[in-house]
């Protein structure tokens, strides 16, 4: 992997940026973490004027441990120094915020070893940062090494995540005398890490460097705060309740009227208004038994009524007109219609009824169908008809009538049953207009056809206005 950077971060020579930076204990600024990653590969015992890389680093930072603010949380790591040919000798010696004589006593028992698995050290480095907290404090990891990576691990591409661990991080890395190789991967962890390069090729140079790189961590850093969440203005229409039947009384209340009424079909108990058909009626009947007639006021403008039920539909031909009805012969209506084919195909389906001076018009969408050949494209592919059936007994049905304008839809939708995708699964009619209302709230079930008896429990009626 090649990383490429549009400026520099790096300092030249440990002494200069002491220089520049004015470094001294006094100037530490407090309040951050700090984890050393000490190097314990085999080739700290080499040699800086007959005294080893190791014993210098060791009497460096344990000086350190004494110069770093008591409010500054420090930790140590190391690598190397328990399997000469290992890629994993990472081991976390002393957590942040530990006794720092507790990190005197580890770093006086360090025993140079094996390889030099700068990125796996690193990974382990970031993770203990960024897993720390709290999280609103500075971190960075300072690297400490004296050769190149020997392991596969590319150290440059996992100081880049540090930039993506969720808290303020940066990696800084101290080269203690490297050769040209080494300090051009050294610097590029530095670059890609958002942290600074201190080069040392002596052992004042190492001294000046440690200075210099726990300066830079130390000073003090704004984090910012989490951005407040961002609160969009509703999109779309805003929807009002405006009026709400749940049938949790004993019997129908008396902004409810009801058109040939027949007692012993409908029964308000349980928190539903049970309904029982076994003839034909629906809206186009002047006959037909128990149309409930909504009689207060409707929203101005545009406005959804919904009727939500569950119920059987085990005759042959199940219906349920919903909508605004004048006379038999002038209405706009949702309907429900659930049968089953003499071909063998059963379905249900949603229509839109325009029955103006009994003229009748209707749109359908099919909801749900068996495995019978009435339609050929089936929105959730071909069903069992008992399973549609049990679904009906227990999981709400929603009919919808919309008004936007002068012009009317009709929505169905299942309550609980989704597409594929996870998404609710809603069919919806193309529109019909009507210039004048075409009369009040109302609905009626009946069976059009056929044998047996339809029973449904209707759980609400609901009026939204609808505000865009």
């Amino acid at each position: 992997m090649t990383f490429k950077f549009s400026k520099s971060k790096l300092l030249a020579g440990a002494a200069a940026s002491v220089l520049s930076l004015a470094i001294s204990t006094q100037a530490f600024a407090a309040k951050s973490d700090i984890l050393f990653i000490l190097d314990g590969s085999g080739s700290m015992w080499g040699q800086i004027g007959g005294v080893a890389k190791i014993q210098t680093a060791k009497e460096t930072m344990t000086k350190l441990m004494d110069d770093v603010p008591q409010d500054a949380r420090l930790g140590l790591m190391t690598y190397g120094t328990t399997d000469k040919k290992s890629c994993t000798d990472v081991t976390l010696l002393n957590g942040l915020g530990a006794d720092r004589t507790q990190i005197k006593d580890s770093i006086s028992q360090l025993k140079p070893l094996g390889k030099t698995p700068i990125g796996f050290s690193l990974a382990s480095g970031i993770t203990t940062l960024s897993n720390t907290e709290p999280t609103d404090v500075q971190k960075s990891l300072v690297l400490i090494s004296d050769g190149i990576a020997t392991c596969d691990v590319d150290p440059c591409a996992v100081a880049i995540s540090s930039q993506y661990s969720g808290v303020s991080m940066k990696v800084h890395v101290v080269g203690f005398d490297v050769d040209a190789e080494a300090r051009k991967q050294l610097e590029c962890i530095a670059e890609a890490g958002n942290g600074q390069y201190f080069n040392a090729s002596d052992t004042n140079g190492f001294k000046d460097a440690m200075q210099a790189v726990v300066e830079v961590a130390q000073a003090e850093t704004k984090i910012e705060p989490e951005p407040e969440p961002v609160v969009e203005e509703p999109k779309g229409p805003i929807i009002t309740e405006f009026f709400r039947d749940d049938f949790d009384n004993d019997e129908l209340g008396e902004i409810w009227a009801i058109e040939n009424p027949d007692p012993d079909s409908f029964i308000v108990e349980d928190g539903a208004l049970t309904m029982l058909s076994t003839s034909e009626g629906g809206f186009a009947n002047e006959q037909a038994a128990n149309i409930i007639t909504y009689t207060g006021e409707m929203p101005k403008g545009d406005w959804d009524a919904e009727i939500t039920f569950t119920g059987d539909i085990t005759a042959t031909h199940n219906r349920l007109h919903f909508g605004l009805m004048k006379d038999s012969k002038n209405y706009m209506a949702s309907a429900f219609y659930a049968f089953a084919h003499g071909t063998g195909c059963t379905s249900s389906r949603v229509y839109l009824i325009k029955n103006s001076k009994g003229k009748v018009d209707q749109v359908e969408k099919l909801y749900r169908a068996n495995s019978g050949q009435c339609y050929v494209t089936k929105p959730l592919g071909n069903e069992d008809w008992q399973t549609i059936v049990a679904d009906h007994a227990e999981k709400p049905m929603k009919i919808t009538l919309s008004k936007r304008g002068r012009n009317y839809t009709s929505k169905g939708e299942m309550i609980g049953v989704n597409l594929p995708s996870g998404e609710p699964f809603v069919v919806e009619t193309t529109q019909f207009t009507s210039l004048r209302s075409p009369g009040d709230l109302s609905f009626q079930i009946d069976r059009p056809a056929g044998s047996g008896e339809i029973l449904l429990n209707i759980d609400s009626v609901v009026i939204n206005k609808v505000e865009e």
